[in-house]
């Protein structure tokens, strides 16, 4: 029985893969497929943080491809971001708001958004990555979303 028990606590350490999130939205009639956050960048003082994951939608109007973005500071100012760009191209993003997230040691403002991608820019981006520079009021963040979210996300919707 003790060995039942030291067994069951030990499997309990070993960390979880991260698997591709699936939901569907029965009012728009949309599946979407996505992974769980990355911290993509964490500021050299320790103010500025941003994780990301890619997406993928799939709907009665077709399939749509981005990265959701979630950049927040430590800080009382609120992140205002202006462009993301990545290898000097300005990527298409929308800010979807602002808000106090991570309220674990006290809240952290953030804004939280979408960078929209073409198939053929997330495709690559499952093979090389996706590096980021987000330019914004308070200050600019560089950062790489990993190729393996974009090409695990991309296995999952091939693969039905």
């Amino acid at each position: 029985m003790r060995w039942l028990c030291l067994i069951l606590f030990l499997s309990a350490c070993i960390p979880i893969r991260d698997d591709v999130l699936q939901s569907y939205d029965g009012w728009r009639g949309t599946t979407t497929f996505t992974t769980q956050e990355r911290e993509v960048f964490r500021g050299a003082d320790g103010n500025g943080l941003m994780t990301a994951r890619p997406v993928i939608t799939l709907g009665p109007d077709g399939r749509a491809f981005g990265v959701f973005t979630n950049i927040r500071r430590r800080d009382a100012n609120g992140p205002r971001i202006g462009r993301i760009t990545s290898g000097g191209q300005t990527l298409d993003y929308t800010a979807h708001d602002r808000l106090l997230t991570h309220c674990i040691d006290g809240c952290q403002p953030a804004e939280v958004g979408v960078i929209t991608l073409s198939e053929t820019a997330f495709r690559l981006a499952a093979q090389t990555g996706l590096p980021l520079r987000v330019w914004g009021l308070r200050g600019r963040y560089n950062g790489t979303v990993p190729a393996e979210a974009f090409a695990r996300v991309l296995a999952k919707v091939d693969d039905g």
